[in-house]
Order: structure tokens, then sequence, then C-alpha cells
């Protein structure tokens, strides 16, 4: 039986190629979307693909998918077959089986390579086209950024850094392998120590190191030291943060919100303006 491992090789190179389905037609048709047939063989490998074992849900989800599917046909987007020729051969070897060892595998299913081909074919569209198209289609306005921020209370000053702390007993080898042109993971590994990455605000850190770090200019280190420890940090940038978010990671949040909202939105139009026959 295929692993889990089978959904996993999805992706590629969206470009231009025909599809037909006049030889898909000696297969049970279970459903139909604007005409264009979903196969019982569809819905064998959505339960294999998907790891859903109810037959309506699977049929709902290649509803799905082939409203989508159908939708970016007429945006001109469509899947290389050599991404898909790709995507078989990397399913096999996932799974540990050569071509011809997956498709004995299918064939317990009564399902075939040109099966599975097929399917990812609409697969690949249905997911990595969508992503491209509404990747073009939604943006994040400034305005909008700045809104959720407000939203979401006073935005806090931080610092992402690397830091060192060694040991006082180490101070002469330190003084050995320290070099300020060095990164400090080669000089962690020269101590046999690690370096932790933080990313803090001002008061967070031991006193002596803290104000080191906040004078220090962005891409410099800071050095500062106690009774017990030297403390090494080099400091990486500097932003806000909304609730613990930078601007970047609030950003990519409300791109993701939008990206779903525009996707149900799609949905939704599609299926009023198309003619869905569930058979069975």
């Amino acid at each position: 039986m295929v692993s889990g491992s089978f959904k996993k090789i999805l992706g590629g190179v969206l470009l231009w190629t025909a599809l037909s389905f006049s030889a898909l037609l000696v297969d049970k048709v279970v459903a139909s979307v604007n005409s264009e047939p979903i196969l019982e063989s569809d819905v064998k490998m959505g339960m294999l693909f998907y790891s859903i074992t109810s037959r309506e849900k699977v049929i709902e989800k290649l509803v799905e998918d082939m409203l989508i599917y159908q939708f970016l046909l007429g945006k001109g987007l469509q899947v290389n077959q050599e991404v898909i020729d790709q995507a078989l051969q990397n399913i096999a070897m996932a799974n540990s089986l050569t071509l011809e060892g997956f498709a004995k595998e299918l064939a317990k299913e009564n399902l075939t390579l040109e099966d599975l081909r097929r399917f990812l074919e609409r697969e690949i569209v249905a997911t990595s086209g969508l992503q491209v198209y509404l990747e073009r289609e939604v943006k994040i306005s400034e305005r909008e950024l700045e809104l959720e921020g407000l939203k979401r209370g006073e935005a806090k000053r931080v610092r992402d850094i690397e830091l060192l702390v060694v040991d006082k007993k180490d101070e002469k080898k330190l003084q050995e392998v320290f070099d300020p042109k060095k990164n400090l993971e080669d000089i962690a590994k020269a101590l046999e120590i690690s370096v932790e990455r933080l990313r803090v605000s001002k008061g967070e850190l031991v006193e002596v190191l803290d104000k080191e770090v906040w004078q220090a200019p962005v891409g410099q280190i800071a050095i500062a030291e106690d009774k017990d420890y030297i403390y090494i940090a080099k400091v990486l940038s500097e932003g806000e943060v909304f609730q613990g978010k930078s601007i970047e990671e609030l950003k990519e949040e409300l791109l993701l919100k939008k990206m779903e909202q525009k996707k149900e939105e799609l949905l939704a139009r599609l299926r009023r303006n198309s003619y869905i026959k569930i058979l069975q």
C-alpha cells in the first residue's frame, strides 16, 4: 500500500499544454462539472491521496478541484507534462518502489499510472496553480497593514540577535579564537558551546548586555561581561512587533487570510455559475 508521502509530491513549473479526456470515458462517471466527468478512479485516487474515507467528502473535494481547474485552464494555466512525469517518479521513490512496482501497488486498488497522472494534473493546477493565481491577485496595502497594527495595540521595538555566553573560566581560550570578522557560529564551535538566536526588547537581557545591545548599530557586535560570564552578541536586525509578530510576519498573516477569503469567494462564484451533477 502506498504511504502518506504519496500526497506530498506536488508542485513544479506551471506552463501551457493541452489536455484531453477522450480516453477516460471507459471509467464509470460518478459526477460532472460543466459536463466534464469525475470518474470512479478519481474517487479511489482521492481516498488514497487525501486520506479521506468518506466517499461523499472525496467527491465534494474533487468537485471543488475541478471548478478551480476549469477556471485556471480558462486563464491559460496548465501543468507541464514533464512535471507530472517527475512527480510520478518522486512518488514511487518516496514509497521505495520503481515506477513499475508502484504501478503494481496501484493495480491492487484497480488503478493505473494513467489514473494517477490524470489526477495529479488536476491536483497540481488546482493547488499550485491556484496559489500562483492568488499571489498575483491579492495584495496587502500599507494602509491595511497600518490598520491591523493599530487594532493589535502599541508596537514594541525589538532586536534579533545572535548570542554567545562564555564562562569566565574560558576567557583565555576566547581571546585565542575571537576575531570580530568571524561569524559567531565558528567562534562557538571552537569553544564547544552553542549560539542562541533571540528576539529581545529593551530590558529583557541582563543589564550589562542589554545596554550594549541597544547601543550597537545593526550588523555590529556588542560585548559585555559580569563577574561570571562574557557576553558576545551580534545585532542582526531591528523592527517593531505587534502582539509578538513583526511587520513582515503580520503582513504574511494578513496575506494568507486574504488569499483564503479570495479562494472562498472564487469557489462560491464558480459554484453559482456552474452546472454540477452528482450521479451517486
